[in-house]
């Protein structure tokens, strides 16, 4: 798999173009707050 890969998408009427690392690198850090979020929120609300 190419990380350099550019990707292209829009978002609106904006154009966007980013590597696929960068892309993979936002999207793990988006999942590991989610979860460490979801995590949080349902030991404090055990108490």
């Amino acid at each position: 798999m190419d990380l350099k890969k550019i990707i292209k998408f829009k978002i609106g009427s904006e154009d966007w173009e980013m590597p696929l690392g960068v892309i993979l690198l936002l999207l793990g850090i988006t999942f590991v707050l989610v979860f460490g979020g979801a995590y949080l929120g349902f030991k404090f609300g055990q108490r």
